[in-house]
């Protein structure tokens, strides 16, 4: 290759024009270094329509005036799209007389005193899209083995700046749409947040509602529980009241012997323990349900004696039972203490025994229903369990159980929100582990592990 070509090709592959994206710039570059390399005045950039029927001109320079709007049609010049669309290069020494390029001659070669063409495929991803075409005026002129190398360089490194237009075009394109993604992503991210913080609020408002069903029943069994042993003492502090009337008429008529009086002293007594055992009752039974319901609303932190504190925590329970024709039972060791949260605990057993309610007895269930709170030493744990005789757990519920809003009883009021709560309180409030251990027909367990908290 000559040295003016040389290094013409070489300062084009070398400018940033052709990997800018700028198609117009690459262009008139390409196009003017073609008309520098092999010392002409016009050249041009032909483009051919996806149909391969025409060829636009898309940059004509004519000794530095830019021409654009000239079109070329397969039915006009069909022998210069045959040699087009073998894809190699037309050399026309005499356009004139070429095959290739006569039928230019009157409308476009005489006119623009146009003697040679030198014509050079442009190619994009394997396919030819156009053409560099060098058109030489004066005489008759014979294009150099190196002149065609040079015109293809031009036209591969046209093909080059075509790629780097489409890249281009595909970042711009790429940034729209991550533009476009990142205010979508933060739309849905606001809506989702909104939807959190909502959610939230409701699965509070349950969770207070679930607690407060709780001590509703707890509330409604025990006042039936207390009205029990308060009518037996009003009604034996009436007959008290009776007896001492009588007293009174005979002491008033001058009656009164010793046997009356004696009689009257063993009734008055009979009467006055029934109430000390019933009013006793009673009040063991509000002072533990005020204990029980007090906890689960305050949860504070204490030393606590385990085994006494179940006690207190079943008393109020039983009520529940007894009207659900279940039999409660306690099974402990002695003197458990553990540092913890007792009203975290009184709550765990009462969600359990309320969900017992719904789940474990289905209607006609054969037998007698049983349920069984207790807690002893495992190791260095204390174990807390709660186990009941009812209908037991599939595998498909056993592995949901402690999902937020999950039941199987929504017909009959449940929430799905009971184990749940049982189970953030003994894994978050209580540090501790739950396991569950079911099977259908087999009856449901669930064992608490506690430590100490410091």
């Amino acid at each position: 290759m000559n040295p003016i070509c040389e290094r013409v090709l070489l300062e084009v592959s070398q400018s940033e024009l052709i990997d800018l994206g700028d198609l117009d710039f690459a262009s008139t570059l390409i196009i003017k270094s073609v008309c520098r390399g092999l010392n002409i005045g016009r050249a041009g950039i032909w483009l051919l329509t996806d149909d391969n029927q025409s060829i636009d001109c898309f940059l004509l320079i004519d000794n530095d005036t830019k021409q654009h709007n000239i079109s070329l049609t397969r039915s006009q010049f069909p022998s210069y799209f045959k040699a087009l669309d073998t894809e190699r290069i037309i050399a026309a020494s005499d356009a004139l007389t070429d095959p290739a390029t006569y039928e230019f001659a009157d409308i476009y070669l005489r006119p623009n005193a146009i003697t040679a063409m030198l014509d050079s495929p442009i190619r994009h991803a394997g396919k030819m899209i156009g053409i560099i075409c060098c058109e030489h005026k004066g005489e008759i002129r014979h294009w150099t083995y190196d002149e065609q190398a040079f015109v293809s360089s031009l036209a591969d490194l046209y093909g080059r700046a075509v790629n780097a237009k489409k890249v281009k075009a595909y970042q711009i394109e790429l940034e729209s749409i991550n533009s476009a993604l990142e205010t979508q992503v933060e739309k849905r991210t606001a809506e989702l947040k909104r939807a959190i913080k909502n959610l939230q609020i409701t699965q509070a408002s349950l969770i207070e509602n679930e607690k407060l069903a709780a001590l509703g029943n707890l509330v409604a069994g025990v006042a039936h529980e207390v009205n029990t042993p308060l009518g037996i003492s009003v009604t034996s502090t009436s007959h008290c009241i009776d007896e001492l009337n009588k007293l009174k008429k005979y002491y008033g008529a001058g009656d009164l012997d010793e046997q009356k009086f004696v009689d009257f002293m063993d009734t008055l007594t009979d009467g006055l323990n029934l109430v000390e055992r019933n009013l006793s009752r009673a009040a063991e039974l509000v002072h533990n349900f005020k204990r029980t319901a007090a906890d689960q609303l305050v949860i504070e932190k204490e030393n606590i004696n385990l085994t006494e504190y179940l006690e207190q925590i079943s008393s109020p329970l039983r009520p529940l039972t007894r009207k659900q024709g279940i039999e409660l039972n306690i099974q402990l060791e002695q003197q458990l203490f553990v540092n913890s949260y007792p009203g975290a605990i009184a709550q765990i057993f009462t969600n359990l025994v309320s969900n017992c309610f719904r789940h474990a007895f289905p209607e006609g269930f054969p037998g007698k229903k049983r349920i069984l709170l207790g807690a002893e030493m495992c190791g260095d744990e204390i174990k807390m369990f709660y186990k009941d005789n009812g209908k037991g757990l599939s595998k498909d519920v056993k592995s949901k159980i402690f999902e937020p809003f999950f039941t199987t009883a929504r017909n009959v009021g449940g929430t799905g929100l009971g184990m749940s709560i049982v189970h953030n309180l003994v894994t978050q409030k209580l540090a501790g582990r739950i396991e569950i251990v079911s099977e259908l027909n087999q009856g449901f367990e669930v064992d608490i592990y506690i430590k100490d908290l410091d």
